[in-house]
């Protein structure tokens, strides 16, 4: 398929970006990767800041309609929505590693941090309003929603952002196909044990009881 120049340097400035970090990446390296003279960076883009603000859109925007599809889905529990939330989740991540390290870096003090809070906040804010609309429990205490969403997301992401690490612990990759499929079948297990507790409504008394 031939890619058009703005779509080749998209394609080689998340590469880059991915392997290096948005401060370490140049434009040079990326218009080389791209194979476009540096000033089509300019003209497509403005600048670097611009580039990975685009890069990051792309897979906002890919990442938003799926998991808005799947919680919005008119049919199913919030249970059922939630464990096929984590599976389109994982399967996401896996496939787009390198908008796992973006994302980790600027989130963890980046440059572009106010993009990533803008478009991920109304994400879990659908998330909480879900679990608060369904669960009263959730609206505080041990199973506060917002508590429960950042578990949620530490389960999705962890084996992805700390993958190198965590292969000596666990004598593999944990980025590989066959992990992604141990993890889908660990994660979805958790969120029945979450919900099972949900649906009891013993949130408030197991709080209490401390």
């Amino acid at each position: 398929m031939n890619l058009s120049p703005r779509e080749r340097i998209l394609q080689a400035a998340d590469e880059v970006f991915g392997r290096v970090g948005f401060d370490a990446a140049s434009t040079r390296d990326i218009a080389e990767a791209a194979g476009v003279n540096k000033a089509l960076i300019h003209y497509h883009f403005k600048t670097k800041d611009g580039l990975l603000t685009a890069v990051l859109e792309g897979y906002y925007g890919r990442l938003t309609d799926t998991l808005r599809g799947v919680l919005l889905r008119p049919s199913g529990s919030l249970r059922e929505r939630m464990r096929d939330l984590v599976g389109a989740y994982l399967d996401f991540l896996h496939a787009n590693l390198s908008f796992v390290r973006i994302v980790q870096r600027e989130a963890g003090g980046g440059r572009h941090v106010d993009l990533v809070a803008e478009r991920t906040l109304p994400l879990l804010a659908l998330g909480r309003a879900l679990l608060r609309e369904r669960y009263p429990t959730t609206h505080g205490g041990a199973m506060a929603a917002e508590q429960l969403l950042v578990s949620f997301y530490g389960m999705l992401v962890a084996g992805f952002t700390f993958g190198p690490t965590l292969a000596r612990l666990l004598e593999s990759d944990p980025t590989s196909d066959a992990a992604l499929d141990q993890r889908k079948r660990h994660v979805a297990h958790l969120v029945d044990l979450i919900f099972d507790v949900l649906d009891r409504g013993d949130g408030d008394d197991a709080e209490a009881a401390r």
